[in-house]
């Protein structure tokens, strides 16, 4: 585990918690800005950062990352279980992530991670 990504991505689940309904912020037709309006949450750039990140992911990591770090919190064997894989196989995507997100931090060639 990438500790400073682990951080960034605790950041935004924190931030998702927020909001109140644990889901990926992009699907909640809510929209992020100064927290000044009604209906925007203050989100800053590392959070909005991370969403876009999560969004971008392929559909089994994404679900992996919303249940490792999100509401409802699931113990990671709980997580793995109803992902229907193992929890070595979690570890394995959530560090695969956290190397994809820590390639783009540093602007590096993103390999691929199934």
């Amino acid at each position: 585990m990438i500790e400073r990504v682990h951080f960034r991505f605790q950041e935004w689940a924190a931030a998702v918690e927020g909001v109140g309904c644990g889901s990926v912020l992009g699907s909640l037709g809510m929209s992020v800005g100064s927290g000044n309006a009604e209906g925007t949450v203050p989100i800053n750039s590392d959070v909005r950062e991370v969403e876009q990140f999560v969004l971008e992911l392929p559909e089994d990591l994404r679900r992996s990352v919303m249940l490792f770090y999100l509401p409802p919190y699931l113990g990671h064997g709980q997580a793995a279980k109803k992902l229907g894989i193992s929890m070595s196989t979690l570890y394995r995507r959530i560090d695969g992530v956290h190397v994809l997100f820590n390639a783009k931090l540093l602007r590096g060639v993103l390999p691929k991670v199934s």
